[in-house]
């Protein structure tokens, strides 16, 4: 039976291309989350740029909408015109850890603030059309910061609890906190998903054996540093001639749209260094690649180094390790 996953939205990395792509290579994801949606009373978010932004999505794709947001009336409206355009569930960011979005108690930001946690999900709750999906992490500062929250999301008919088991002070460094994570994922009453670290099967079989009952696993770096990581976990394997030709595939359906998308040659080089920092990680010599991609500032030759690494370069088997 295929494990439920999730695609974490990574902001500017996880838009519907990418998500299209993915599904036509490799396919193995249940559901994938699109980056946050500002949500606010005063926003002035277009209902029509929301159609025009989702209509350019796969058909088969289940696509969960993200609303960051610490304002009830906002939230709700964007939540109902969304669930107006077709969509059964959205998400609830509580766990963007950057600053620019904290610092506004948004995200991870509004985790020092259970009151108000509970205040908005009094007032959106009774008039949500869609279900509600959370994604949090354990606190700002400190991870006791969600005890609060647990019996406030256990009042409310939320439809699962995605957790990142680390305090946005942490971002993405270090480890997730899996022995907290196991002291407080019983105590939720609505199905969980775990989210941390998930590069490999191996990291999804650790969490089988330590922890029983979790729903699935949203996995968002993993996706690009081991791009192999939903066929692995399904238990569908590749000879190494065809996962270079699927890994090229999927590379070149990226860098053809966003050369096509992108305006100026800085701007294209920029986004495909960011995929290549994650990409890297799947080689074996990997750092030396990266570091000549980071060097060079003419398309012509980066599309040169790129065709030779994929013509002789080799892909990690096992034990996919992010350098984060």
């Amino acid at each position: 039976m295929a494990k439920f996953l999730q695609l974490a939205p990574m902001q500017a990395m996880t838009d519907i291309h990418f998500m299209n792509t993915y599904h036509k290579i490799f396919g193995g994801f249940t559901e994938m989350m699109a980056p946050y949606l500002m949500a606010a009373s005063n926003s002035r978010m277009k209902v029509q740029n929301l159609q025009k932004y989702f209509s350019e999505l796969n058909s088969e794709i289940t696509l969960i909408p993200q609303l960051l947001s610490n304002d009830a009336q906002g939230f709700l409206h964007y939540a109902n015109v969304l669930h107006d355009m077709g969509f059964q569930k959205v998400n609830w960011n509580l766990g963007c850890p950057f600053p620019y979005v904290t610092k506004k108690q948004r995200g991870s930001g509004l985790l020092p603030f259970p009151d108000r946690i509970e205040d908005i999900l009094e007032q959106v709750m009774p008039h949500l059309g869609s279900s509600l999906s959370i994604k949090i992490r354990l606190g700002l500062h400190h991870p006791d910061e969600i005890l609060p929250i647990i019996d406030i999301l256990n009042k409310f008919d939320i439809e699962e609890t995605i957790i990142h088991p680390r305090t946005a002070a942490q971002k993405y460094e270090g480890t997730a906190n899996k022995g907290f994570f196991k002291e407080i994922y019983p105590k939720f009453n609505m199905p969980i998903i775990y989210n941390g670290d998930i590069i490999n099967k191996a990291k999804v079989d650790e969490m089988e054996a330590d922890f029983d009952g979790i729903k699935g696993y949203m996995i968002g770096r993993g996706a690009f540093i081991n791009p192999f990581i939903t066929n692995q976990i399904n238990n569908i394997s590749h000879s190494d001639e065809e996962k270079i030709k699927l890994f090229s595939d999927f590379y070149y359906e990226l860098h053809n749209y966003y050369k096509a998308k992108t305006i100026t040659d800085h701007g294209f080089l920029g986004r495909m260094k960011d995929l290549w920092f994650y990409f890297a990680q799947s080689f074996e010599k990997g750092d030396s690649y990266l570091f000549a991609l980071k060097t060079i500032n003419e398309i012509p030759i980066f599309e040169t180094a790129v065709s030779n690494i994929l013509a002789s370069g080799k892909l990690k088997r096992t034990s996919i390790v992010s350098k984060e």
